[in-house]
């Protein structure tokens, strides 16, 4: 096991208890995990059924997030790669959209479905762009996503020009990004999800390395490349668009976290994958404890506060990977 995979997992993963520990203890009412655990029924109420759902949600996506840009940045070959690049969160926000114009949004995990559909049509579309001769194309992968996030953004701002009232509100809380209304159905559903995602793109990991490096290469090596593509492709977009079903838009995450693992421990695919996973929920969780506490009582977006980070870094990337 490479000695930089030991030391980013327990670094990463001693971050992510003490976010989650903090987060856990942060909230509108003063309640610590010590009142909880003694018994104390309304506390315990608090930490069980509102904080905790939230915290593992937002871990959970962080993780996907992050397992998502690490597996796109990796077969794109391409530093700028993200999850939403490709189409995804632009299917199911406009889904969700769609769903809450109608007057959807009054009936319990109708929007979610609704955006998580949203995200697979994306994804079948971006695939049968890009396929050529029974192969995908990375170039037209990246193409096909940002013409299909054009199209989506326009059906949503003709979406959330037909939502009145509190559905508006709802609706540009969720394109913002929030985990307000997390509970433990979505926290067991995503929970799935993420480790089935993390169990494929593990089983092809040797692949898709050996794919970074050339297709022609990896292929004279036995490597079936257009299985492989295609396996870690939709792996990591279904997973994408259930969290972003989940969570609501929260961009950048895919871009950084990949980024900087790669920065400071210089790990291929293999090691990359499950600090990705670490990196992307620890700063996921510590995001949500900010958005809950810089401005409280109001409750910050986190999609913007990941996006106040993420294009400075976004912008540098683009200006160095450009000399």
């Amino acid at each position: 096991m490479p000695r930089g995979l030991v030391t980013g997992s327990l670094i990463l993963g001693v971050f992510l208890l003490l976010a989650v520990t903090v987060a856990i203890q942060t909230g509108a009412s003063g309640v610590s995990l010590a009142e909880a655990f003694r018994g104390d029924g309304i506390s315990r109420t608090i930490v069980l059924q509102i904080r905790l759902p939230r915290v593992l949600l937002a871990a959970l996506v962080g993780a996907i997030l992050a397992m998502s840009g690490a597996t796109f940045q990796t077969l794109l070959r391409n530093p700028l790669a993200d999850p939403f690049v490709l189409g995804v969160s632009g299917g199911a926000a406009c889904g969700a959209a769609i769903a809450t114009a109608l007057g959807m949004a009054r009936f319990p995990g109708v929007v979610s479905s609704v955006a998580f559909a949203g995200a697979c049509v994306a994804i079948l579309t971006v695939v049968f762009l890009a396929r050529r001769q029974k192969s995908i194309q990375t170039a037209n992968l990246i193409l096909s996503g940002m013409v299909l996030n054009a199209f989506f953004s326009a059906l949503i701002l003709l979406s959330l020009s037909l939502i009145r009232g509190s559905d508006l509100t709802m609706a540009l809380r969720w394109m913002m990004g929030t985990f307000f209304s997390a509970t433990w159905g979505d926290v067991i559903m995503l929970a799935a999800v993420a480790f089935a995602t993390f169990v494929a793109l593990l089983y092809a990991a040797a692949d898709v390395r050996m794919i970074e490096f050339g297709e022609e290469d990896a292929r004279s090596k036995g490597v079936r490349t257009e299985r492989v593509t295609m396996l870690a492709f939709l792996a990591a977009s279904i997973a994408t668009g259930a969290a972003v079903a989940a969570s609501g838009i929260i961009g950048f995450v895919g871009l950084l976290v990949p980024h900087g693992i790669r920065m400071i421990w210089k790990l291929d695919y293999r090691g990359l994958l499950p600090l990705s996973a670490l990196g992307g929920a620890a700063l996921l969780v510590s995001a949500d404890v900010l958005s809950r506490t810089l401005a409280a009582p109001a409750e910050l977006p986190i999609g913007a506060l990941t996006a106040l980070l993420g294009v400075p870094f976004f912008l540098v990337l683009l200006r160095t990977s450009n000399r």
